[in-house]
């Protein structure tokens, strides 16, 4: 980085040079992973969470397949912190198919680097049977495709870091993307590969909130959290716009519009459906969600 120089300069060049200085904010590489490995006398328990990312030849987790995988094993505190990094791998995988061209653009693979190469699946699950609770970055996505590999994974406790916590309320940032949000902290990596985006989630989740937690504290206790998903049976066509602005999304397969509410807010979000869409019912169909359930 070159000095910023200090002096022969008359005042108008100074002032110059500050408000350009000002103007500009410096982004640092990601570190490595030990980096964020606290020293301090742990509180129990402890458990193992993994972050994981895959590059994958597409969007459908039926027709499409990863090519690259990787995955940070972390050892955390009751207190939210980093004690010690379990293990870390990658692998590549040949999909048996052309990977396309948006996609090797995006991450950068071709089909000569991952010919021939496949994912050790005992020693993923090896690795994976000690893991408490599993997040990815949209791991809604992630999930279809890994328990495709590993049906362990199905069942497993998942915390997404896109959806389960609030960026703008919670921690002041204004973005969601990992590569945005990565940015607002002060970093930058060369994004879209597993490995990379694993590390880029793992700056993100150590980011320090006003009341000194990481955020990987506070969206483990938001994901443990049990919620109800509110589905609006029976919702008239002529709702669909009302439905979606509040935040509903529609199941084509439930032929139903659904939402997904903190338990406290179920009275209210029924009273809203009875004034607003369905006055003469029916009521409501609630579902409570827990961790091992939620984002499938």
């Amino acid at each position: 980085m070159t000095d910023i120089p200090i002096h022969d300069v008359d005042d108008d060049d100074t002032w110059r040079f500050d408000q350009d200085y000002a103007n500009h904010k410096i982004l640092r590489e990601v570190g490595q992973i030990g980096h964020f490995v606290r020293n301090k006398v742990a509180v129990e328990p402890i458990r193992q969470v993994a972050l994981l990312d895959v590059e994958t030849t597409g969007t459908d987790p039926q027709i499409d397949q990863i090519i690259d995988l990787a995955y940070v094993i972390l050892a955390i505190d009751d207190e939210g912190d980093i004690i010690g990094i379990v293990c870390a791998d990658q692998a590549l995988c040949d999909p048996m198919m052309p990977i396309p061209p948006r996609i090797s653009l995006l991450t950068g693979l071709t089909d000569e680097m991952v010919a021939g190469h496949a994912i050790d699946l005992d020693r993923v699950e090896w690795d994976f049977a000690s893991v408490d609770v599993f997040i990815a970055h949209n791991c809604a996505f992630d999930l279809s495709f890994v328990r495709q590999l590993l049906p362990m994974t199905q069942n497993a406790a998942w915390a997404c870091s896109l959806k389960d916590f609030d960026w703008l309320s919670d921690a002041g940032l204004g973005g969601k993307a990992l590569g945005h949000l990565l940015m607002e902290i002060g970093f930058f990596h060369a994004g879209h590969r597993a490995m990379a985006d694993v590390v880029a989630l793992l700056h993100i989740l150590s980011f320090r909130l006003a009341d000194d937690r990481t955020v990987l504290s506070a969206l483990l206790a938001n994901a443990e959290e049990d919620t109800v998903k509110v589905e609006a049976v029976g919702a008239p066509y002529a709702a669909r716009f009302r439905l979606k602005a509040r935040g509903y999304r529609w199941d084509p397969a439930a032929k139903t519009w659904w939402t997904e509410v903190a338990e406290h807010d179920v009275d209210d979000e029924e009273l809203w459906l009875g004034r607003e869409v369905m006055p003469n019912g029916p009521a409501p169909r609630l579902t409570r969600v827990t961790w091992r359930e939620r984002h499938r």
